[in-house]
């Protein structure tokens, strides 16, 4: 009779190593694929394996070390590498080895969840929205309108995940309003993937779980570290992995063909380079559209803001620039440089950096006098 006991951790990578830590020792414990490898050994040199283990740790990052066959009977080679009585510490089962653990008696199952906290503090609120527009200049009804999503989300318990198309020109504080939502919200967690990445077919494996011994979109949610997802550039996706957004954008459960992930309360965020609805209809197809909850427009820089902006990249490149120059002589030097419109926050960083590289070199520049190429 099969005695071993199996305690099952879904979640990151800290929730697993924190809860298993008391109860074993993590250092001298072997690990799944530790053992595969000594068995592959074993049976190369046409010896019987002998290293049976009564303590057994698969944190989930095991999976992508075996081979695609060696998942399809995951469960058989766990026993063949274990003690009939072992106890077995498994990091976010694949779907394959969550339908091997059916068939063993559930007495000897447990499973441990963790569970995604939003900082919900009512009275704090208004402190954390406006630390967020300190940070974000010149979008003030984008600071509006996402402080009303997330008095939304902290009032209410929604299971459904809730989905936010950030969209506007680049470089005018959308990613780094999705970092101070993090910071405020979610103690500086979140899983963040660039779309852009994925311009190929050979992509579909991440997306859709073909392949088990891969990292894949389930994979990665059930490794998350909060209910904050960030995907980035939605206009840069080719549009036929759009069907992996279907399942997550409007489900509380997201499956692929290797991973299944609780996404109860997720908030996902996306940017885009879009610049009316219209465009996002016509790009990313209705049935995207209608399952995004809200759209939050960021406008162009004003002169005024395009001002403050500069001013306060000036500031924070202080300490570069501190010993030789003032931040008003930077200023009145990278001033001409910076039009009235049509900039962003990438194109001033630039030009500042570029000033300051340029007034720095100017005090050993006199040394190459007689260097012709300087």
């Amino acid at each position: 009779m099969d005695k071993r006991k199996y305690e099952i951790y879904i979640g990151s990578k800290n929730y697993y190593y924190d809860n298993i830590q008391s109860l074993c020792d993590i250092d001298s414990s072997p690990t799944f694929l530790e053992l595969v490898k000594k068995s592959d050994e074993c049976r190369q040199r046409k010896e019987s394996f002998e290293d049976y283990s009564d303590i057994l740790l698969i944190p989930n990052d095991n999976y992508n070390g075996i081979t695609e066959q060696a998942h399809d009977r995951i469960g058989a080679i766990i026993k063949e590498l274990t003690t009939n009585d072992a106890i077995v510490y498994i990091h976010n089962p694949p779907i394959v080895l969550n339908e091997y653990l059916k068939s063993v008696s559930q007495e000897n199952v447990k499973y441990h969840i963790e569970e995604y906290q939003m900082n919900k503090d009512e009275l704090d609120f208004v402190a954390k929205m406006q630390s967020i527009s300190s940070q974000i200049i010149g979008q003030n009804h984008a600071i509006v309108d996402i402080g009303q999503s997330m008095w939304y989300l902290t009032k209410t318990n929604r299971e459904k995940p809730y989905v936010i198309m950030l969209y506007g020109n680049s470089s005018l504080g959308k990613t780094e309003l999705v970092r101070e939502v993090a910071k405020k919200f979610y103690n500086n967690n979140y899983y963040e993937k660039h779309l852009s990445m994925f311009k190929n077919d050979t992509y579909s494996d991440y997306f859709f779980g073909e392949r088990p011994n891969r990292k894949t979109l389930g994979y990665d949610l059930l490794e998350r570290k909060s209910n904050l997802v960030f995907l980035d550039e939605i206009d840069k996706c080719p549009e036929h992995f759009y069907s992996a957004f279907y399942t997550l954008f409007d489900n509380t459960l997201f499956k692929d063909a290797s991973y299944e992930a609780d996404i109860s309360g997720l908030l996902i965020i996306l940017t885009s380079n879009y610049m009316n609805h219209d465009e996002m209809k016509k790009k990313l197809g209705m049935p995207i559209y209608y399952r995004i909850d809200k759209f939050i427009h960021f406008s162009d820089f004003t002169p005024q803001t395009i001002y403050e902006i500069t001013m306060k990249e000036i500031q924070e490149k202080y300490s570069d620039y501190k010993e030789w120059y003032t931040p008003e002589q930077i200023y009145r030097l990278v001033s001409p440089k910076i039009n009235t419109k049509n900039e962003n926050a990438r194109t001033i960083k630039s030009k500042i950096q570029e000033v300051i590289e340029e007034l720095l070199f100017e005090q050993v520049k006199s040394s190459f006098k007689k260097n012709k190429s300087i």
